[in-house]
């Protein structure tokens, strides 16, 4: 007989609750499941989650709420709940005095894990009827640099690509975030107005887009816009009288030698949570935001000097207030690991007070009295800005709906995509905003990021001019060779770096003379055996199974990489380098049954799979690369609007096929001196 005394036991801390693990019990018994006691406390709750096992729990004492995914039920002593693969679930203790403590049994069980992910896959199948892509407006203090095309904005293009193909009603909208403090700063140093610096920039940021072939619904430019300053001022009045915003006089920095207020763009110094250098209201190495006045070694931007502190009253977002909100709504968001180890931080740090009120004459007047000399913190702005951004698409295309339309219950989702630097905004203070605004609001589901694209090691940035341009590329080389090299080196989970020499190996490798060379070899079998016309398949073997099975297999990983849980252009890529590799060794291994009368119905199988294979080419590169894959499905005599195929349909018998003349161009690697410029 072997026995644990309660005495002891160790007792450790799990899933927010004490818990006592039973089994497997150590130099004893292993046995093919697991098991715990566990003490829910009065008023507590059991961390959400989930896990690859089933598990049951049995109630021994007390009495609470069990959750599991989206069902709630009540549950007390004797009863026995079943939780199936990676359900999320927790345990809530409604008594005020008494624990709750349950036995749990888990246990690994691959059909069950099989029965999970199938029912994963429904729901993915399952898809909205329309989807509103966003991407973070850029500041028009300058034009857009790789960094900004390889993060939000192509990426947002490729998903809004990829869904229309999935014949989903997709929109795409983003606009100028014309009242950045970067704004103001960047006219002093060129000696335009703050509003000629706008004008100037967004039009060269929206010339910019196009030239890389950025397919985007609408532009907001707030000074333009009939919606964006009266919904701000609106949203930001309500917030106000509803007592969700509240007046605090605490201290400031201020330059004396300025004779100004300092925040954001205006001044540096020490971020109080990392230590990095961090400009002020928001670090960009940790996301986390700060007051300005709690930075460390400040130094005034105007004129190097160092501040002092003046009283200053101002208005602030408790975002205390929407905590609860926050954590529930973070239970079924979905984000990648480096924002939601932000929004846990910040949590665990307990959430500050958000000064939504700066001294400035540019931006959106605080419509409050006794505010008038402050304006509209620009993040704040972005909240009440996407929705009346909304609205605007929807007046632009003529529809009768408003901004509800998409973020309220329904059949419509929301995706937003921004670089990791923003995310606090998105992920924290923006849902914080809407969910006091109205409590119906419909938040985003996916949080799509991007980490830093770095140029010679060093971030890219506009205000520091280091940069390439994407202008600068465009215009010197295909938009889809740059948007393919975008997509292989995208920053998605840790930051990637830029360099002239990667990009022109790269396109020249792969695009120039791997995918143009069996193009060619394709279109030449063709016009060679057929006359120019696809062949109807014939006999097949067991190698043209295989290689439709392993076409069908590489649609199947390019659409994972394309949906927005699993966005990763990178993987995409990669997928398309693949299929191009197996095709090239599929086609040489079938050129022997060339001129063998014998072999004839299965040489034209062959033929027609590596068509197969052109038309998939074709399909995974539509969302990156555009007009290549125009241009391919034109080769195929293609005239339908493209769609996706999970299963590849076979090229038609008959139809006349085009000579797959080279595509790429040829690129020249940069000499050290080329390498640097735009830098």
């Amino acid at each position: 007989m072997y026995i644990l005394r309660a005495q002891d036991s160790t007792v450790t801390q799990e899933y927010g609750i004490q818990c006592r693990r039973l089994y497997p019990w150590k130099d004893v018994v292993q046995p093919p499941f697991g098991s715990l006691l566990g003490v829910v406390e009065p008023g507590e709750t059991s961390s959400p989650h989930n896990h690859h096992e089933g598990e049951t729990f049995f109630i021994v004492r007390g009495s609470g709420l069990m959750k599991v995914d989206d069902e709630t039920a009540e549950v007390s002593a004797g009863d026995l709940i079943y939780m199936p693969a990676f359900t999320k679930h927790s345990l809530k203790n409604t008594s005020a005095t008494e624990q709750l403590v349950f036995l749990t049994v888990w246990w690994e069980d691959m059909k069950l894990v099989a029965e999970a992910l199938q029912h994963e896959e429904l729901k993915q199948a399952n898809r909205p009827t329309s989807v509103l892509v966003t991407a973070t407006p850029p500041t028009p203090n300058g034009d857009l640099h790789l960094g900004h095309l390889s993060g939000p904005y192509v990426g947002a293009d490729m998903y809004k690509r990829y869904l229309i193909m999935r014949g989903v009603k997709a929109f795409y909208l983003s606009g100028a975030d014309d009242h950045q403090s970067y704004v103001p700063l960047k006219a002093s140093q060129t000696g335009r107005t703050a509003r000629e610096t706008v004008d100037l920039f967004a039009g060269r940021i929206e010339n910019t887009y196009r030239n890389a072939d950025i397919d985007m619904d609408l532009f907001v430019r707030p000074d333009r816009s009939k919606f964006h300053i009266e919904r701000v001022s609106a949203f930001f009045r309500s917030l106000y009288e509803a007592g969700h915003l509240i007046e605090k006089e605490v201290p400031s920095l201020y330059c004396e030698s300025c004779d100004t207020h300092l925040s954001e763009a205006h001044v540096r110094g020490l971020c109080p949570h990392c230590n990095s250098a961090s400009d002020g209201n928001a670090c960009e190495q940790c996301c986390r935001p700060n007051d300005c006045v709690d930075l460390v070694d400040p130094v005034c931007k105007g004129c190097g000097g160092t501040p002092t502190e003046r009283p200053l009253k101002r208005l602030y977002f408790p975002l205390k207030t929407q905590e609860a909100n926050l954590r529930r709504w973070y239970e079924t968001a979905s984000m990648g690991e480096h924002l939601r180890s932000v929004c846990l931080n910040m949590l665990a740090d307990g959430l500050p007070d958000i000064a939504v009120s700066h001294v400035s004459d540019w931006g959106i007047p605080v419509p409050v009295e006794g505010f008038e000399d402050q304006r509209i913190y620009v993040w704040f702005e972005m909240a009440p800005g996407y929705l009346s951004a909304t609205e605007e698409l929807m007046d632009r295309l003529g529809l009768s709906e408003d901004w509800k339309t998409f973020w309220s219950e329904g059949s419509s989702e929301i995706v937003q995509f921004f670089g990791i630097d923003n995310g606090y905004y998105h992920a924290v203070l923006f849902p914080a905003l809407w969910m006091a605004f109205d409590a119906s609001i419909r938040l985003p589901q996916t949080f799509v990021t991007n980490e830093f694209y770095r140029l010679d090691e060093l971030k890219f940035s506009t205000s520091r001019n280091h940069a390439v341009w994407g202008d600068q590329l465009l215009a010197e080389y295909s938009t889809d060779a740059v948007r393919f090299f975008l997509a292989y080196s995208r920053p998605e989970t840790e930051q990637t770096n830029f360099t002239r020499q990667a990009f022109t190996s790269t396109v020249q490798a792969e695009l120039v003379e791997l995918w143009n060379g069996w193009l060619q070899s394709v279109g030449e079998k063709v016009r060679q055996e057929f006359g120019g016309i696809a062949p109807d398949a014939g006999a097949w073997s067991a190698a043209h199974k295989d290689f439709f099975l392993r076409l069908k297999k590489l649609a199947g990983e390019a659409s994972e990489a394309f949906e927005a849980p699993t966005f990763s252009p990178q993987r995409a890529s990669r997928v398309l380098c693949e299929l191009v590799r197996a095709a090239i060794s599929f086609g040489q291994a079938q050129n022997c049954l060339a001129g063998i009368q014998a072999a004839y119905d299965e040489r034209r199988t062959g033929i027609a799979l590596e068509l197969t294979a052109v038309k998939v080419l074709a399909q995974i590169a539509a969302p990156i690369m555009p007009q290549f894959a125009a241009h391919l499905r034109e080769q195929l005599g293609e005239t339908e609007a493209p769609r996706w195929e999970d299963t590849p349909n076979l090229v038609p018998g008959g139809r006349r096929i085009g000579a797959f003349a080279p595509y790429f161009e040829p690129v020249v690697s940069p000499t050290k001196q080329e390498e640097t410029v735009g830098a």
